[in-house]
């Protein structure tokens, strides 16, 4: 790897390093109002609806007994309870799990007490139906392509009048359709409109990567804000560092959730006149609460809950995947890398040699852009000495300085900018790689080879006390350092000795800055740079062994 791409992707790393914080600046954490058509409505939603300014409680005429249901959805199988309607109380996914994991369940104590139904009264108070609901069913339903779905059916009342909340569970889909009927109670709400409630988030499955990617997400007219959660930085953080904040938006909603780094949980509502976040630290994680306020004749809800699978996020068609494979502005050329790596997936079904042959398929399409940047070097270095007696002759006389230099580069058919621009068009491509590789749920719990054993995580070979010991960083930083040198291993005798110190210290600081970065990352990460430098190091080889031009 010669010392622009290096640069290159040092940039990369300090954009990826620094980004959340550059986005803490420009996004205030004060509430934020979204606009609507009539600002006076919007006003009065968000007094109505701010929690400060009503009282609440619990109002159920019925009681009767917690009846749970297991729902065997072929990707899931999730334990639904009576209380609240319809709560779900466990729900354990049976893909994308580590070797070390027997199963991993989305709900823990935080987040039990979800998919609540409340609604403001005529006194302002918000009646929220958290106690057991009325229901009919079996114990356990087991969903298959000739049985793909059922519906749980749950009734209560209040002050004699009958709502409804209907759970449509899909088969091998980890959407849920919600359906809540309000209807009867017009003549007790205050407003007409009721709130769809997920409370307490999702529990933090991948210790300290979560930080980064914990995130409120909302879509308005295809616009997608967030709202961070976790930490803004890239060295993670815990949930005693989250304080209690909240965010409210007025209007229509494509969808709206939470996300950690690999799993999520995401309302489409029918239509929403307000949504409101509020973020705070439970005991051992951060928490979230998602509210979603919605006229009351509109009844249907699809909630999405599970691993944020790209196609399984894409199949909402909401544009939530944009968002799935890192940042939104790099969507379509993150999908393509996306693509292709599945595709190679089904030909060889090894995440690990996945990441190993897309290092040697991108090399071999950016070889031509490479090879010309790398003559580029080859040639500026070829002519330094010539270059450095006139910058020495002429340094008292800057316009023929450059003139002389000119003259040098049209001599020998240089371009100066010629190595800067193969850079430039592969740069989405590089950053690309680095985010799908980073973001993907895919490398979650694939193994490779030897102490390789998930691609998503370090490749900790052993611990040093407290300290892991991870191989791939030192294999990643120690081919970028011979890339720095074979790249300077032509350089002419009789150089600019500034220029010389400069490419010394890049030799040392730039693999040094790389290792620590990347040091905690995914092994995949690390596995596909250390197979590119190879690539790298091979077509240096090449390239140096080229006859000069002259």
């Amino acid at each position: 790897m010669d010392r622009k791409t290096l640069i290159g992707f040092i940039l990369i790393g300090l954009i990826l390093l620094f980004w959340p914080s550059y986005l803490e600046l420009l996004s205030p954490q004060e509430t934020e109002q979204k606009s609507n058509d009539n600002p006076v409505v919007a006003e009065e939603l968000l007094e109505k609806y701010s929690g400060e300014n009503i009282s609440t409680k619990t109002l159920v005429s019925n009681d009767v007994d917690v009846f749970e249901t297991v729902i065997d959805g072929g990707l899931y199988v999730a334990t639904v309870s009576s209380a609240g309607g319809g709560s779900i109380t466990s729900f354990k996914i049976k893909n994308h799990l580590k070797k070390s994991e027997t199963s991993l369940n989305l709900i823990d104590s935080s987040n039990k007490d979800n998919l609540l139904v409340s609604f403001i009264n005529q006194s302002g108070e918000a009646v929220v139906f958290d106690r057991a609901w009325s229901f009919s069913g079996e114990k356990k339903y087991v969903l298959s392509k000739d049985s793909p779905s059922i519906s749980l059916f749950y009734t209560t009342e209040v002050s004699g009048k009958v709502i409804s909340k209907k759970l449509t569970f899909l088969h091998n889909s980890y959407s849920i359709d919600v359906e809540a009927s309000l209807r009867e109670i017009k003549g007790l709400s205050l407003d007409d409109k009721y709130t769809l409630s997920w409370v307490g988030g999702l529990p933090q499955t991948e210790g300290s990567q979560d930080a980064m990617f914990m995130e409120g997400l909302i879509s308005q007219a295809g616009n997608i804000d967030s709202y961070r959660v976790g930490s803004a930085g890239f060295f993670g953080g815990s949930s005693s560092e989250i304080e209690r904040e909240n965010k409210q938006y007025v209007g229509q909603s494509d969808f709206v959730g939470y996300r950690t780094k690999y799993f999520g949980v995401f309302f489409v509502p029918q239509k929403s006149d307000l949504v409101e976040f509020s973020k705070y630290s439970t005991n051992n994680r951060a928490g979230v609460d998602i509210g979603v306020v919605q006229d009351i004749n509109f009844e249907k809800t699809t909630l999405f809950f599970g691993p944020l699978d790209y196609s399984a996020v894409s199949s909402l068609g909401v544009g939530l995947e944009k968002k799935i494979l890192g940042w939104q502005w790099l969507s379509s050329v993150s999908w393509l890398v996306y693509t292709v790596m599945i595709f190679l997936y089904g030909l060889i079904p090894n995440y690990g040699v996945v990441v190993v042959l897309f290092a040697i398929l991108i090399k071999l399409v950016t070889y031509p852009l490479m090879a010309k940047q790398l003559r580029s070097s080859k040639k500026m270095q070829e002519i330094s000495p010539e270059l450095n007696r006139i910058k020495v002759k002429y340094k008292n006389n800057p316009t023929v300085q450059q003139q002389k230099i000119a003259a040098l580069f049209q001599e020998n058919k240089i371009n100066p900018l010629a190595g800067c621009l193969p850079l430039l068009i592969q740069m989405p491509v590089l950053m690309a790689v680095f985010l799908v590789f980073r973001n993907t749920i895919e490398f979650r719990g694939e193994s490779f080879f030897l102490w390789i054993n998930d691609l998503s995580a370090a490749d900790t070979l052993f611990y040093l006390g407290s300290i892991p010991f991870n191989v791939l960083p030192f294999l990643m930083a120690g081919s970028m350092y011979y890339t720095m040198k074979m790249s300077t291993a032509t350089q002419p005798s009789g150089g600019d000795p500034a220029q010389e110190a400069t490419q010394q210290m890049m030799k040392y600081m730039f693999p040094g800055m790389m290792f620590f970065l990347f040091y905690s990352f995914p092994s995949g990460l690390n596995l596909y740079y250390f197979c590119f430098n190879l690539m790298q190091i091979a077509q240096q080889k090449i390239i140096n062994n080229e006859p000069k031009s002259r």
